[in-house]
């Protein structure tokens, strides 16, 4: 997420951070920054969205890759390949 911010040329400001959506959504809502934030969080910010601008992404949004790892000793090799199988074939969300 930093990366992408970065591009636009924001920074982190020293000492201030949040991890959770709620935290990060009252800091803009106070004038703090900005941040991205999934539309399903956005939905639920409620007298917030009243204090903060959204602004959907022109063209490609931003994506992720992620991965499954598990250690080469676990008992549960099988049932990790199976999952990791399962989410491979699953249809991609938007």
């Amino acid at each position: 997420m930093l990366a992408v911010c970065e591009r636009i040329g924001a920074n982190e400001i020293g000492d201030v951070r949040a991890s959770s959506l709620c935290t990060v959504t009252q800091m803009v809502a106070s004038g703090i920054g900005l941040t991205l934030l999934p539309s399903i969080a956005a939905d639920v910010e409620g007298d917030r969205r009243q204090r903060i601008a959204l602004l959907p992404f022109v063209g490609s949004p931003p994506h992720r890759t992620i991965g499954l790892a598990w250690r080469k000793t676990s008992p549960r090799g099988k049932e990790f390949l199976l999952l990791g199988e399962h989410l491979r074939l699953s249809p991609r969300r938007a």
